[in-house]
């Protein structure tokens, strides 16, 4: 490829110079994301509950010659996301992308048998966690009027798949999104949400794929979903914000 327009393509869909902040990026979708954002020139700073797997993640980034930190964070603990963002901008100066990935599955029943407490549990990590963070790096995006905030929801956010709760709380923050959209549109800040369809995560273990095969035509890998976080991220998503980007192999149509 002519080396000009390889620049050009590179320079295009960049973060050279950004910092993100990836919650779950421990594994899955969120460890993919991170990894593909200091891909692109992002320092990136890596939070999840799982210690050992932070430190695996961020191993694996600087391995390969990007920059990232690491950190434990509980997205229901509001003191841990303070102690995640402070070392953010004591390390690389400000937060210009977050990306909302951690999140919880519902255990499996149906309504009568989950009960209220299995309930509130779900919302607090997936809805509750969600409006944490943001609320913790908005003032941040706020003083230079720029930011992109990434929340991945859930196909089950937009049909209802899953468990009940499970598609309460990925529904809700797709709401949420789109609110804080039209908030936070004219300081300079995106919003938008990616709603995966069935990826190979270790959350899908349990799923039989072969299965899920004869409903549609692929299953992902979380790439696949980092790729349209990314993009999302990115400065050539100028004129996205509100929107429910759905990679879902053609499962469902909106």
């Amino acid at each position: 490829m002519n080396t000009n327009v390889s620049k050009k393509i590179y320079d295009f869909f960049s973060l050279h110079e950004k910092v993100a902040i990836v919650t779950g990026s421990g594994n899955g979708i969120g460890k993919a994301t991170a990894k593909m954002m200091a891909e692109l020139g992002a320092k990136v700073m890596v939070c999840d509950i799982e210690e050992d797997s932070v430190k695996k993640t961020v191993e694996e980034i600087t391995a390969s010659g990007g920059v990232a930190i690491g950190m434990y964070c509980d997205i229901t603990d509001v003191s841990t996301i303070k102690k995640t963002v402070d070392k953010c901008v004591d390390e690389f100066g400000t937060v210009d992308i977050l990306v909302n990935n951690a999140g919880t599955p519902g255990r499996s029943g149906e309504i009568g048998v989950v009960d209220r407490e299995e309930l509130e549990r779900v919302l607090n990590v997936n809805v509750t966690g969600v409006f944490n963070f943001i609320n913790a790096v908005v003032p941040i995006m706020r003083a230079k009027k720029y930011g992109k905030i990434v929340t991945v929801s859930s196909g089950a956010g937009v049909i209802g798949t899953g468990t009940f709760q499970y598609a309460a709380s990925k529904a809700a923050v797709i709401g949420m999104s789109k609110g804080l959209a039209r908030q936070l549109g004219r300081e300079g800040i995106n919003v938008n949400v990616v709603a995966p369809g069935v990826t190979r995560t270790r959350m899908a273990d349990d799923w039989e794929f072969e299965e899920v095969l004869e409903r549609f035509y692929l299953v992902a890998e979380p790439e696949d979903m980092a790729a349209a976080i990314t993009f999302l991220s990115s400065d050539c998503s100028r004129y996205f914000s509100g929107q429910v980007i759905s990679p879902n192999g053609g499962d469902y149509m909106f």
